[in-house]
Formats: C-alpha cells, structure tokens, sequence
C-alpha cells in the first residue's frame, strides 16, 4: 500500500476539478494569439528543455499554437527503427519505463502493493483473456518528450474502447498512491492482429492531456462519467514505426502482449529512458 507521504502529497488531486482545468488547459493551448503562443511555447522549452533541432520545424514562430509545437512532428531519421527488426517489438513512444512485468492471474503491477486488472484497463473481459499469462510495458511520456505513439509491429485494427474516467495525474508518486490509476483514467485502448498474435496499445490520459488522437478516428471525446464506446475495425493495417495516434498534452502508453510472445529484453527497467524505435523483445 502507498505510504503516508505518498498519500498527502496526492490528496489534492482529488478535490481539484480536473475536467474543467483540462478543458482550460486546451482553449489555451489551442489559441493562435502570435505573442501569446510564443511566449508560452518559448518558456516551455526552457522549463523542460525540449530540443528543437530534432523537431521539422525548429522555430518556435513556426507553430500555429502551443498544441501545433506540442504534437510537433520530427524529422525524417530522427528515430530510426531498430535494425534488429526480428526482435517483434519496438517501443511505440520516446519516454521512461515505469513498469514493466508478467500479467499474473490477470493482473498488471502498477507499483508495490498496486495492481489493477487487465479487463478493466482495456475495458473488456474477452479481450483480456488473450492476454492472459503475457506481459505488459508501460511508459511515460514526459513534457519534453515527442508525443506521438507509433506502431511497435506491424498490425492491423481490429478493436478500440474509447473509456472515459478520471484524470488523475500519472507521474511516479501518483501512480504509488492512486489504486489501479491507469484503468481509471480516461484512456484509448486499441487491439491489433499481427503475425505474431494480438498486440494491445493502450493511450492513458491525465491531468490536463486535452485529448488522445487516432489516425483512424481523430480525437477522442471527453465525456465525464460517459459509457465506454467500443468500436470494431477491419483495418486499417498499420506499419511498423506508422503513426498510430498522438496526445495532447503528455501522458502513458501501455503495450500488452500474450503468453508466448518474446520476452522484453533484459536492459529494461523501471526508470530506464527509451526512445521510439528501439527494439524492446
């Protein structure tokens, strides 16, 4: 269970109102006002220290908004896909490793003491049961991170739950004292077939992420205490390393794989930095 610490410095996630600061969050970072936009896409960079030479347009004058710059996309080469390319999988985003392990007896652990199931982050039964004995990966995507998720293998769209919920922040201190954090959260959980068998990448949203998008289906709709939207797909087929969808505002990718499938290689850990393209199994 969280310890005391944990729990206080959390607590006020609870009370704040974290819809309505989100969806302030995305009139701002949507506005066009040239100096404003600037002044707020320049003091972001150099708070989290993002680099911009990497980025296709490395002016900052060159974004329309803060939410062009922050779904900014990077330059041809810039994350060159693994050349071990029989190794299955590779990591869908640049960020840290939070977690990563066996599903047991349907569960993933979320941090000591925490866990949550693998139907409730999907949001549905019969898609967990064909994960049942695999393994997850999750990453966080920090502010200075590029924040769009690519393709980790080649697949095709065969499901996606839309799940509304809470959003709650998903740094390392609220993920040890939020109970089952990432399957309360508002999240996009697609399902695809590949070669290898079904692979599920799931977006978890948080505080202030003003929305998850899809290549397939453009953004989500936030819609508090909602129902969860199933959608089912045949198709599109997707690439390995393809854009698949991007946040709005940063938050966490989850990848789930099944019994048999490659294990995740052993230079990763909780805390180990990753970039997109880099072979995971």
């Amino acid at each position: 269970m969280p310890n005391l610490a944990a729990r206080l410095m959390t607590w006020p996630q609870h009370l704040l109102p974290k819809h309505a600061l989100t969806a302030l969050a995305w009139r701002l970072s949507c506005a066009e006002t040239r100096w404003f936009k600037n002044a707020f896409i320049g003091l972001f960079v150099q708070l989290f220290r993002v680099n911009l030479d990497e980025a296709e347009r490395s002016r900052i004058d060159q974004y329309r908004s803060f939410n062009d710059f922050f779904t900014r996309e990077l330059k041809d080469g810039a994350r060159p896909l693994s050349a071990d390319n029989h190794a299955g999988l590779v990591s869908p985003s640049d960020g840290t490793i939070s977690q990563l392990g066996p599903i047991e007896n349907g569960r993933l652990i979320q941090a000591k003491g925490i866990d949550y199931t693998a139907a409730d982050l999907l949001g549905s039964d019969t898609w967990a049961e064909r994960f049942a004995g695999g393994q997850f990966l999750t990453i966080y995507l920090a502010p200075s991170d590029y924040h769009r998720v690519h393709m980790p293998i080649d697949g095709r769209l065969i499901g996606e739950n839309r799940i509304p919920g809470e959003l709650f922040s998903v740094s390392a201190a609220t993920t040890r004292a939020v109970p089952g954090l990432f399957s309360r959260n508002e999240r996009m959980a697609a399902l695809f077939d590949t070669d290898r068998g079904p692979v599920a990448v799931v977006m978890v949203a948080a505080m202030l992420v003003s929305g998850i998008e899809t290549v397939w289906g453009g953004p989500v709709d936030r819609r508090p205490g909602g129902q969860l939207e199933r959608r089912q797909h045949n198709g599109p087929s997707l690439a390995l390393g393809a854009e698949m969808g991007r946040f709005h505002w940063g938050s966490t990718v989850i990848v789930l794989t099944p019994e048999g499938f490659l294990a995740w290689r052993e230079s990763l850990a909780p805390g180990r930095r990753i970039r997109l393209g880099q072979a995971i199994t």
